[in-house]
């Protein structure tokens, strides 16, 4: 499993920046979507190559070996 890091940068002027990885597809909007609203109104939005990805599923199955 992937590392999931969510990074908010604030500068100087006040202007915060939150940052996603980890996150595949429109997960990521759910996993900032309190921080966005604590932080104010979002000005912009820049969608990376992990936003279009989409999430990879595994699945096993196990059978008695006799």
């Amino acid at each position: 499993m992937k590392r999931q890091a969510i990074t908010v940068t604030i500068d100087r002027d006040g202007k915060a920046t939150v940052t996603v990885n980890g996150i595949d597809g429109p997960a990521c909007l759910a996993a900032t979507e309190a921080l966005e609203q604590a932080l104010g109104t979002v000005r912009s939005r820049e969608r990376t190559q992990e936003y279009y990805r989409t999430r990879q599923q595994q699945a096993s199955t196990v059978h008695n070996v006799r």
